[in-house]
Formats: structure tokens, sequence, C-alpha cells
């Protein structure tokens, strides 16, 4: 090969060189900056991944409080500084004892609590404005009845009266779980146990004085009763099967903050959950925090025993599933529609985000 053609050949090679060269610095441009839009945002979130993009929103969260060992969460949130924790800006809204979270949120009084899983779902099936957005624990509530009773199964009950704070509550939710599960009757229009409403403080001396025959009440008024009047428990959330494996107690937010404020709604619950965390390892000093800045009442040794007897994983899905147990329970029982689609109704009462397991 003379000189001439090799050094055409050796310009086409080089030629080439340079166009190969070109194109692999003008892709690595590109994939730089591709992963500069995805850095900076500027491509565009969507759905909850939405929240993490927000700006800073300074909206002041309102909790509502109704005091009572279920409320662990969110008092200790509030006592170890979780909320502040993750940034939250919040205030604490007292609720009396004849509202709770439901009524408050409805109202537009409060933008958040922990509430009884069992008062939720009829109420959602209803179209209540609110969103679950996850499971605390298990627990709270027991069926007493009276001192030395002959009463000691769901059929004694038949023709029997229950006293509740809340003939819709989760109280008498519970106790109409556990006696259709035994083949005692208690829909609308064939009930053959009768529920009676009292004002919560009035039920144990209500049943003291055989004015029911059993009555549902939460922890820690559970303890205190059994303690003063000797009480027996029929039935406990927290121990009974299939309810002991069960989420309780959720975490839920006003559909209009999570439509407006998602970034606090998330705050909220990523806070919840790790005060659920913290309540797990540290049951006997979250009943004296309780007793202490008079969350609750009663005797914070006593107290821990209940605590001690919940299972305390935060979850999302633990908190669904139960709430589809629920709904069916309540299905057969007769208290939901057997209309609803329970698939349908769990996924549009909770709301998932991003960290949140």
């Amino acid at each position: 090969m003379n000189r001439e053609k090799k050094i055409q050949i050796n310009c086409k090679i080089n030629r080439f060189s340079l166009k190969r060269q070109k194109f692999s610095f003008k892709k690595s441009i590109q994939v730089v900056l591709a992963a500069s839009l995805l850095l900076f945002g500027l491509f565009p979130a969507t759905g909850i991944n939405a929240v993490a993009k927000e700006k800073t929103d300074n909206y002041v969260l309102r909790l509502g409080d109704s005091s009572g060992v279920c409320g662990a969460p969110q008092q200790i949130a509030v006592e170890k500084g979780f909320f502040k924790k993750v940034g939250l800006k919040y205030k604490i809204i007292k609720l009396s004892a004849d509202t709770n979270g439901l009524e408050a949120v409805s109202a537009n009084k409060i933008d958040a609590s922990n509430s009884l899983l069992g008062s939720l779902v009829q109420p959602l099936a209803n179209g209540a404005q609110l969103k679950i957005t996850t499971g605390l624990h298990t627990g709270c509530i027991s069926i007493l009845t009276a001192k030395g009773s002959k009463i000691v199964s769901a059929k004694d009950l038949i023709g029997k009266k229950i006293g509740v704070a809340t003939v819709a509550g989760s109280e008498a939710t519970f106790a109409k779980r556990y006696l259709s599960d035994h083949g005692v009757k208690v829909g609308t229009e064939n009930a053959q146990v009768s529920f009676v409403q009292y004002d919560a403080a009035e039920l144990p001396i209500a049943l003291s004085k055989g004015q029911v025959d059993a009555i549902a009440i939460e922890d820690p008024d559970v303890q205190i009763a059994v303690k003063q009047y000797g009480f027996q428990e029929l039935a406990a959330s927290a121990t009974t099967k299939p309810f002991n494996t069960e989420y309780c107690c959720v975490a839920y937010v006003s559909k209009s903050l999570a439509a407006k404020h998602p970034q606090i709604a998330k705050k909220y619950t990523l806070a919840m959950q790790e005060a659920a965390k913290w309540v797990a390892k540290h049951q006997t000093q979250t009943a004296k925090i309780q007793v202490a800045d008079k969350y609750v009442a009663g005797n914070p040794l006593t107290n821990a025993q209940a605590l001690k007897t919940y299972t305390w994983k935060a979850s999302y899905k633990g908190g669904q599933k139960a709430f589809k147990q629920v709904a069916r329970s309540l299905q057969k029982a007769g208290v939901v529609s057997k209309g609803i689609s329970v698939s349908a109704l769990a996924k549009r009462s909770f709301i998932r985000f991003d960290g949140v397991h």
C-alpha cells in the first residue's frame, strides 16, 4: 500500500473515531441532564410521591385528643417530641366526653386523631370524610359482667341488656361482633340483645345496680371497674380470638387535609408510627406519662398491664386488613349493608404515604 492511500485510510478512521467520541459525549450530556432533572424535580412527581416535592407547608395541624390508654401513640408523639422531630406544627384540641373524633372531624374542629377502628367502618360506609393512614395497635375493649354473674358465654346474653357509651361506637361494635360470631343475632330487625346507652362514667354503676346485664367499655375503665366492683371479664379484644390479632386503633386525617396538605398528613402518620414503636419498648413509662400528664385516669401500674396485652406494631397493611375483617364481620351481623364491596370501601377509606410501612 502506497503512502497516499495509507493517509486516506487513517483520515477516515480518525473521522469515524471523532464521530464516536462526539456521540459518546453527547450521550453522556443527555444522561447527566436527565439525572439532574430528576434530582431537582423538573420532571413532575406523580401521585403521593408529590408529597416529598412540595414546598414547606406551615399549616398548623389540629389534633383531637379524647384521652384514654388507646391514645398512647399520639400522646407519646407529643410528649416525646416525635411530631417536632418531623417538623410538624400542631395544636391540641381537647375533645369533651360527648364528642368523639369522627364528629369533630365532620364539624371541621380537628384535622387528625387516633381512634378505635370499629367506630369508623360504618360511618365510612356512609360517606364519612376522613382517610385512615395506618393501623397502630391491638387492644383495648372488654365486655364485663357483674360479680358472681351466671353469664359466662355469648349465648347467655340472649334477651339481656348491654350498656354502652354509644350504640354505634367501637365498644358496641366489638360486642356485636363477639355475639354474632357465637350465633347471637344483633341485626336491627332481629336483635336478640338490647344495647342501652349511658354516659361512659355511669356504666360501671349501672352494671353494679343491675340496670344492665353487661357493659362494653375501654381501658383503663376496664381495670378500674374490675378493681372497684369485682366485675368479671367475658371477652376482651386484646386477648379473645380472633380479635387479639386484629388492629383495634388507627390513625386518621380529614379528607380535606389529605387533599390540601398531604405533606402534613404524611408527617403526622410517620410520627405516629415512630411513637407506637417507642411505646412497644416502654409500656411502663408510657403509663406513667399518661397519668402524670393527665391524659388518662387510674393507676400507672394497672394501666401498664393493659398496655402490655396489646401488640404495638404500627402498620398500614395491618390496619387495612383489620378494616376488611371488621367490615365483613359487621356485614354478617347485619350492621353494614351486604351490598357494599368491602374491598372497594377499604381502598377509598385509606391513603398511603411514602415511607409509611
